[in-house]
């Protein structure tokens, strides 16, 4: 008789594994403070090694902050105009840079 056919075929399973990848990528970029959109894009594209890549990547809140001169708010060290204020900033001294404290939350926006 007839071959049967599998339940489901290689292409459904690897849209299955890309689209598990997406989502955890995202989960995880998201919740390291870096973008959930473009981490999903990544994940997606490279199944099993974009969420690998996001677990690995830096964490936003682990960045020294510096104090902006126009409106004293927080702000990373490396910013070059303070997003709140419009201050443009120069690159901080030592003296300058808070370093990173689990009780400070900034969260950055890309």
């Amino acid at each position: 008789m007839g071959g049967s056919r599998p339940i489901l075929s290689g292409g459904e399973v690897y849209v299955a594994v890309c689209l598990l990848s997406a989502l955890a990528g995202g989960y995880i970029g998201m919740r390291k403070g870096s973008s959930l959109f473009v981490w999903f894009i990544i994940s997606a594209l490279v199944p099993l090694l974009g969420p690998l890549a996001a677990a690995l990547y830096r964490r936003e809140t682990e960045e020294a902050l510096r104090i902006c001169p126009g409106c004293r708010r927080a702000v990373r060290h490396y910013d070059a105009m303070c997003m709140h204020c419009g201050t443009d900033l120069s690159y901080p001294q030592d003296s300058e840079l808070i370093e990173p404290d689990p009780s400070i939350r900034v969260r950055a926006r890309l």
